[in-house]
């Protein structure tokens, strides 16, 4: 789960913002500290000057609950000492257990669903003038667009874009449409026209994300609006790098790999959450294959874009997960040499359709079928980046090395910001947000080392 701490300097009085989870929580936070800011709060990341309290949390599996929990009443012990005056949880979280949490969670004052992050400013104005009630909940149905304010946590040269919200899959082990609401999503026009604002304010790379960014126009009805979108964001002046992340495998048609090998913006990269590949078992899932194997929906990519990075999510310990199906998922692995992987336990949350299913599998061998395969990928990852070593590839520039600024360090075009490995950065001088050139001198398990070339 990722952790981040929002910083603001425009108005008078403090206020704290923790965002819990995705990519996809963050820009709602990023309008949520708008929203803060327009309050007349400025926030700053010392919980212990903060008069209010804000945290977005994750409801998505049972431990993100229980994280976001402790972190709530952590922070409620500082309500208690006086310091902080107000304390409000927002999200996912609240989304799923709703008119439980006051009693469950007497030190929050407000808590708000998954469709009021928008409406925070509104609502907590009727808070303090004690008109408001506890808990507000409604059926998700908002959709931000590009004229709400935002005020973006990323670094200045990278941000993430929020083109969809909610899901209408309804894979078995998810219970993210009963937290989002269906699958909806913007236009082409409001979302070009918020790559436009971002370029204008120096961003070079943009990540496009959603529960599913192949169904981007589906739920209108539009086909190919995707590819169009793509094809505007080539447009958008400033604009580098265009990363498609959280496509849906069945989505992935052969058009659309097309446009992006014809792009020059669009990088050679596909974040594709597979889950498995054992067609029995992505059937109990309720993944949708249209047909299609695995295998052939990555010879179909490599194909067109033989030089794409691929990422993915795979889950281990499904219901009905035999020794041999978990063999097939390793020869899989092994045989893809996916760039990046993400390997995930199955958890039977209350409310998705899986939890019930018989042939549950243990909890150990769960987590040693996660470890065993993370070993596969780690080999193949070591494999694939030793095969850069000498190359010259362009690389982003992050800024200083956390741990010395006597380095910094970077991400390939095929290195998507906080999941990914990143390059560290040996030799040479650039500025934070250029793409330049380097030359690969080392890797490791996940990480490559460069020096900076003319």
């Amino acid at each position: 789960m990722t952790k981040r701490a929002f910083k603001g300097t425009e108005a008078p009085g403090p206020a704290v913002l923790i965002s819990l989870g995705c990519a996809k929580n963050l820009v709602d936070s990023e309008i949520l500290a708008a929203q803060i800011q327009s309050l007349g709060y400025p926030l700053t990341e010392a919980a212990e000057e903060a008069e209010l309290i804000v945290v977005n949390t994750c409801g998505f599996l049972e431990s993100a609950v229980q994280e976001a929990v402790e972190h709530i009443l952590d922070l409620a012990r500082l309500k208690e000492e006086g310091g902080c005056r107000h304390l409000v949880a927002v999200g996912c979280m609240v989304q799923r257990y709703g008119r439980k949490l006051p009693d469950l969670l007497p030190e929050v004052d407000l808590f708000l669903g998954t469709s009021q992050y928008h409406r925070f400013a509104e609502i907590f104005r009727r808070f303090l003038e004690g008109s408001s009630p506890k808990v507000f909940l409604e059926r998700p149905t908002y959709l931000l667009d590009a004229r709400m304010p935002r005020l973006r946590s990323t670094a200045p040269h990278t941000a993430y874009m929020k083109i969809a919200e909610g899901c209408s899959n309804r894979c078995s082990f998810c219970i993210i449409p009963k937290l989002r609401g269906p699958y909806r999503s913007r236009t082409v026009e409001d979302v070009a026209r918020e790559a436009r604002e971002l370029a204008d304010e120096g961003v070079v790379e943009i990540n496009l994300i959603a529960q599913d960014t192949t169904a981007f126009g589906s739920d209108r009805g539009e086909v190919g609006a995707l590819i169009r979108l793509l094809e505007a964001l080539e447009a958008v002046d400033g604009l580098r790098w265009v990363r498609l992340l959280y496509a849906y495998p069945h989505r992935i048609h052969e058009d659309l790999l097309k446009a992006m090998a014809a792009g020059h913006k669009v990088v050679p990269y596909l974040d594709i959450p597979f889950q498995h590949s054992v067609p029995r078992i992505l059937q109990a899932m309720h993944r949708v294959d249209l047909g299609r194997r695995p295998e052939e929906i990555v010879e179909r990519i490599r194909k067109h874009l033989p030089q794409a990075a691929l990422r993915t999510s795979l889950m281990v310990g499904f219901p009905g997960e035999t020794e041999n199906d978990f063999r097939a998922l390793c020869r899989f692995v092994r045989d893809t040499e996916f760039d990046h992987v993400g390997v995930f336990a199955f958890s039977p949350e209350k409310g998705c359709g899986a939890a019930s299913h018989p042939d549950q599998v243990p909890d150990p061998i769960k987590e040693a079928r996660k470890e065993a395969l993370m070993a596969i990928q780690q080999e193949v990852s070591r494999r694939k980046l030793a095969a850069l070593v000498g190359r010259r590839l362009p690389v982003l520039v992050e800024g200083p090395h956390p741990e010395t600024n006597l380095l910094a360090v970077g991400r390939l075009p095929t290195q998507a910001p906080e999941v990914d490995g990143q390059v560290i950065i040996t030799e040479g001088e650039a500025t934070v947000g250029q793409i330049v050139s380097a030359e690969i001198v080392r890797s490791h398990d996940y990480d490559l080392e460069a020096r900076l070339v003319p």
